[in-house]
């Protein structure tokens, strides 16, 4: 028995040779496990918690809601706990997973299910702070560039020109079915100052970040290297 639950972080499920199911939980280090037997009951009961509607904007945090999902599915938790310890029993498997075990097993479900909440609020966290830094960055080059800026833009104008004044003639030269001496030389003059000014403007990209972005006149705004 192999089953995967997905969601922003992964549970996986591995059938040992022991007839159990061990769940890994990477990214927090949690580990699950317990009898294949019973893992029809834990995966309806994870099911249930997995199955609840959020709402995103609002000031509440994916971890409150997640674990709101915990009091939804209280009666599911109890039906499947009861289950699970009654099939225990039917087979003779209650010596080696009792109910103490089979209550550790549904707690831990709940756990992984908050911390699967709390751990989308610190994705979306780290967006938002990453896009405010963004915003912040560029009034500030929007309300007085640095020199670098300037100089970034003279770079970026320069290989545009080299491009636009030597790119046809090395593509006529790309065309030809052999080339000469005086052809390779041109070529090779061409590639070394486009990747001169290239490199240039990569190394100043680094020192200026404020020239990360430009704004075009239709509004849209592209990283721009």
């Amino acid at each position: 028995m192999i089953a995967t639950a997905s969601a922003a972080l992964t549970l996986i499920f591995a059938q040992a040779a022991s007839d159990r199911v061990r769940a890994e939980y990477p990214d927090q280090q949690w580990e699950l496990e317990y009898p294949a037997l019973i893992g029809g009951f834990v995966d309806d009961y994870y099911s249930c918690l997995k199955g609840g509607s959020y709402v995103i904007g609002d000031g509440s945090g994916f971890e409150d809601q997640y674990r709101g999902d915990i009091q939804r599915c209280r009666k599911q938790a109890s039906e499947m706990e009861a289950g699970a310890n009654e099939l225990l029993a039917k087979r003779g498997r209650d010596a080696d997973t009792p109910p103490t075990q089979v209550a550790n097993i549904f707690e831990t479900v709940r756990r992984i299910h908050v911390e699967r909440g709390a751990s989308l609020d610190r994705a979306t966290n780290s967006r938002i702070v990453a896009s405010n830094a963004y915003a912040e960055a560029r009034e500030v080059a929007d309300a007085a560039p640095p020199p670098c800026v300037a100089y970034v833009n003279e770079l970026r104008e320069a290989r545009q020109n080299h491009m636009e004044t030597q790119g046809e003639s090395v593509k006529a030269i790309y065309d030809k079915p052999e080339y000469t001496q005086d052809d390779q030389r041109l070529i090779a003059t061409y590639n070394a100052e486009l990747m001169r000014l290239t490199g240039a403007i990569t190394l100043e990209l680094r020192a200026c970040p404020q020239a990360n972005y430009r704004v075009y006149e239709e509004g849209a705004e592209t990283p721009e290297g």
